[in-house]
């Protein structure tokens, strides 16, 4: 069975982690997957947006402790280094992706929602980072990202509290950006890419690597970054049009 399954359906993708009976606890098999869906989203024209979410009861209730704690440092560095690798494809997929996060999202399900553009939640769902009890530190970039999005004092405390919180509270810090009811989520994240995968790709991907590249540098890059990206916006037929489409409806 595959761990995590890649459903085309232009112009999105469906990504889904497919555990379901270990809560979709994240193994290197899992990773390799996601690696291998991303590239391939990544070269294929037809998609503009993509979802992932959880197949079963939760979107992913973390690493497979299980599997970790048999590992010798170096398989276990090996994993970690999957993790890491995942985290910099996810930051350079041209493409938005949506998480869809139901049930857990703990530790590594934590992280990979964290790694998606933007996150929704159903009612219900948890979100925890438990990792610190265990003795183990932030991966996937998740020193970087976390603060970024809730603020180093969240981050800091929710990373070493394990303090778990709900979808509305992750809504209120800004960690999700909608909470909607659970037979909703799906429908929801969907309608979401659809409207992402409709817009001219030029710039959404312009947007996405523009944003990301200004948490990156400073002010006069992000400015930098920003014209020359809006200059090639510009000059898409695709865009041209969508204006001239704009003018006929006034």
């Amino acid at each position: 069975m595959a761990e995590a399954v890649l459903e085309r359906k232009p112009p999105l993708a469906w990504i889904s982690l497919n555990r379901p009976e270990k809560l979709n606890a994240i193994n290197d098999d899992m990773l390799l997957r996601l690696l291998d869906a991303l590239a391939g989203i990544e070269l294929d024209a037809e998609i503009g947006a993509a979802v992932l979410s959880g197949r079963g009861r939760a979107f992913s209730a973390g690493g497979d402790i299980q599997a970790m704690e048999a590992m010798e440092p170096d398989s276990f560095a090996k994993t970690i280094s999957l993790y890491m690798q995942l985290a910099l494809a996810m930051r350079a997929l041209s493409k938005p992706v949506i998480a869809a996060v139901h049930g857990y999202a703990f530790a590594g399900g934590f992280e990979l929602a964290l790694l998606c553009d933007i996150r929704i939640a159903a009612e219900g769902a948890k979100f925890s980072l438990p990792d610190a009890a265990l003795g183990l530190s932030p991966t996937s970039g998740m020193t970087y990202l976390l603060p970024r999005i809730v603020g180093l004092g969240r981050a800091l405390h929710l990373t070493l509290s394990g303090a778990t919180i709900d979808a509305h509270e992750a809504e209120r810090i800004g960690l999700v950006s909608k909470v909607v009811a659970a037979n909703e989520l799906l429908n929801t994240a969907e309608a979401y890419a659809l409207r992402i995968a409709g817009h001219p790709r030029v710039g959404v991907t312009n947007t996405k690597a523009e944003y990301y590249g200004a948490l990156d540098g400073d002010f006069e890059a992000a400015v930098t970054r920003e014209f020359a990206g809006e200059l090639q916006c510009f000059s898409s037929e695709e865009v041209k049009e969508r204006f001239r489409e704009f003018l006929k409806r006034k």
